[in-house]
């Protein structure tokens, strides 16, 4: 027997609403459009007041009105059952109100067209009822299907893997496995024998792309011709060895923010034979964001078994199944050339990762001048992307009106400046600029290890993983990534509590950092300032104050470098800070000290002052609350409101001056109606009308003097 398909109230209806009635019976063949019950309303018209009306000084008055509507039948079918009937309230969308069998569900779409029963689909009609939107497939954004077969897709993957014993891990690219250039400089050094950085360059792959030149936006005529762009591919050590010791624990996927036709040539530098990801390849032409990362884009009913290894974690939103690796800056200076499709981020000494201590032949200088470069690049990118822009404006390229371009604006600047992003790398030469300070010395150098301490992380993950199912195979529901890698990860640091001196740009949010999420996933907390928690202070240089201060308070806080934290969270251990410990020459003052102390001992009364004084505001709140409320204050502005014939809400004016906060919301525009009411309105709307009105209902006003009605209504409202 087919499944019913439910019905769901969607966003846009004046909630709350009421089923006033239903029309369609059980049984009944229903068509799309088809209204299947009424509804009602309430509402908040202002209104002005009668001259004739002496009662009153306000102009006019706030009016509850109702109103009914229909609720239409997203789609055609028989009614299976109901899930409301009259008198049902409604607070809110997505709530199911009825069943329907239909004669197809539409579950897998391919251009529009149902592939079951050939019938054209109404894309708005599929995601209204959770049908066919939803794109699985790595290559073809054609194919939609619904949620109900993504379920049974994710269900058959899950048992395929199981079987396999097997996980799932989507790799990125750019400064993940690889890292790539267009600096023409690259090619330059490769082929020259006697530049110090040749040795290193030996095994860097070249490959190139036609790319099509940027033409102004909704540009209707014909395609200027395309352009080659070369680009320098450097693997990341190890990369075989990785792949080779995870293949056989892993079916695994690329996932990249660059273009197809890139991500194809990677895919052939880091996987010739096609026996790792075969056409598991997911690029940003098929993504459906340009600038964020989904793994429902892929698995969209169960992540419970995906492991994701990227440079950012920003674009994934910090997801627990995130394991983030620091960034491979191969050719420094230069950083990510996809990066103009991503969130902005800063460039920082941590984001050079261990670079900035291991590499001894560098100076300070020379780690400068690399931020320095890329933050320069990123500054004339923006310059020559609004030079195009502007250019292309002043552009007039002919159009065609029976042609429709599907680009967005959007889509349209971030393609500009990725263009811009070549162009200027390509006329800068920032390694040429850098390969200056060093004379005859290597700038280029290959020594990065942290795809030797991920495979080993990812082998333990996966034994943990498996292990644990073994364990509740009657609750493998709980047997998930997302609580797998929290708990481990959050061991590393957990106790530590870090100040950043020296690392972190001023007037940044440092709970915003990267370095500071990313440590805190690994159980370590960060404050802005030293205090009594504190116990690693990370800098590069023991010179700062913050970490003078900090072995002069206390001299049991560690001063140590970054590559602390970088090895820790690489090897996924807190490693011994010996190594990495600085030696602080020149302690402060005995006078600063002290100052410190009291300082913090302010802080501490302060925060003692607050929390007591939030713990009696809270209690006085809750206090009040307990309360039984006064039936008498129906009646503090008159009973006059039980004889009218529209429920009125007094004006702001008329409220006590302790009631102004409870009537702000209010205020609409004089002479407006606004159907869907505020919150708040509807909230008094609706108690006015399930309380006064329906008591007043059972008084009648002719029989009964004031003072009688107050009596039995309060005596009603008394029992």
């Amino acid at each position: 027997m087919t499944t019913p398909t439910p019905v769901n109230t969607r966003e846009g209806l004046p909630y709350p609403i009421t089923v006033d009635q239903l029309i369609a019976d059980v049984g009944d063949e229903i068509s799309k459009g088809d209204r299947l019950f009424v509804y009602k309303f309430w509402y908040i018209v202002e209104m002005a007041n009668s001259p004739d009306d002496s009662d009153s000084t306000e102009t006019t008055k706030k009016v509850v009105r109702e109103s009914i509507e229909f609720f239409e039948s997203p789609f055609e079918g028989k009614l299976h059952s109901w899930n409301v009937e009259a008198g049902t309230e409604i607070a809110s969308p997505n709530q199911t109100v009825c069943q329907i069998i239909r004669p197809c569900n539409h579950d897998i779409v391919y251009g529009g067209l149902c592939t079951m029963c050939g019938k054209e689909v109404d894309e708005v009609e599929q995601q209204a009822i959770g049908g066919a939107n939803l794109a699985i497939s790595h290559t073809d954004v054609n194919l939609k299907i619904s949620r109900k077969a993504a379920s049974d897709i994710g269900h058959d993957i899950k048992k395929h893997l199981r079987n396999s014993k097997k996980l799932v891990l989507v790799v990125d690219l750019d400064q993940t496995v690889i890292h790539c250039g267009v600096d023409p400089t690259i090619g330059e050094w490769k082929r020259d024998p006697t530049n110090p950085n040749y040795e290193t360059l030996k095994d860097v792959r070249i490959f190139s792309l036609e790319e099509e030149p940027i033409v102004p936006f909704m540009y209707m005529g014909p395609k200027p011709p395309l352009r080659k762009c070369w680009y320098y591919v450097k693997i990341r050590p190890g990369l075989k060895e990785f792949f080779a010791k995870i293949a056989p624990y892993y079916e695994m996927h690329i996932y990249t923010m660059a273009t197809r036709a890139y991500a194809l040539e990677i895919s052939k530098i880091i996987d010739p034979d096609h026996s790792l990801f075969g056409d598991r390849i997911l690029s940003r032409d098929e993504n459906g964001s340009m600038t964020q990362k989904s793994l429902e884009r892929l698995f969209p009913s169960d992540q419970s078994m995906v492991v994701i290894i990227d440079d950012r974690g920003d674009v994934w939103n910090w997801s627990p199944n995130l394991i983030k690796v620091t960034p491979y800056n191969f050719f420094v200076g230069v950083g990510d050339i996809n990066s103009n499709f991503l969130p902005k981020q800063q460039s920082t000494m941590l984001q050079m990762g261990r670079r900035s201590r291991t590499k001894v032949k560098e100076s300070d200088d020379l780690l400068t001048d690399i931020i320095d470069t890329e933050k320069i690049l990123k500054e004339k990118i923006d310059e020559e992307v609004k030079r195009q822009e502007e250019e292309l404006s002043h552009q007039e390229g002919p159009r065609n009106d029976d042609k429709q371009s599907t680009e967005t604006k959007e889509e349209w600047t971030k393609k500009l400046e990725y263009s811009a992003s070549l162009e200027v790398q390509q006329k800068n030469r920032p390694l040429a600029a850098l390969q200056q300070h060093l004379q005859n010395q290597k700038l280029l150098i290959d020594d990065d290890d942290e795809l030797f301490h991920l495979k080993d992380t990812l082998v333990r993950i996966h034994e943990t993983f498996y292990n644990k199912l073994e364990e509740s195979p009657n609750n493998d529901a709980m047997v998930d990534i997302k609580y797998i890698l929290p708990d481990m990860e959050k061991k590393v640091f957990d106790g530590c509590h870090f100040v950043f001196s020296g690392l972190i740009p001023l007037n940044t949010d440092v709970q915003k950092a990267d370095i500071v999420i990313w440590t805190s996933k690994f159980g370590g907390t960060t404050e802005l300032d030293i205090d009594e928690n504190t116990t690693h202070v990370v800098t590069k240089t023991p010179g700062t104050y913050k970490a003078r201060l900090a072995k002069s308070y206390n001299p049991k806080i560690e001063v140590v470098h970054p590559d602390w934290i970088f090895e820790s969270l690489s090897s996924w251990e807190r490693i011994d800070v010996a190594p990495y410990r600085l030696i602080v020459e020149q302690p402060v003052s005995h006078e600063d000290v002290e100052q410190f102390k009291e300082k913090l001992e302010r802080l501490r009364r302060e925060r003692e002052v607050q929390h007591t004084a939030k713990d009696e505001e809270e209690y006085d709140e809750f206090a009040e609350d307990l309360k039984p409320p006064n039936p008498a204050d129906l009646f503090a502005n008159g009973d006059s409101w039980l004889n009218e014939e529209d429920e009125e809400i007094p004006s702001d004016e008329d409220e006590d001056d302790d009631d102004e906060d409870n009537n702000e919301s209010e205020t609409t525009g004089k002479g407006k109606c606004t159907k869907r009411a505020a919150p708040e309105d509807m909230a008094e709307a609706n108690t006015i009308k399930k309380t006064h009105v329906a008591d007043a209902e059972n008084v009648e006003s002719d029989s009964d003097s004031d003072s009688g009605m107050e009596e039995e209504l309060l005596n009603m409202l008394d029992s």
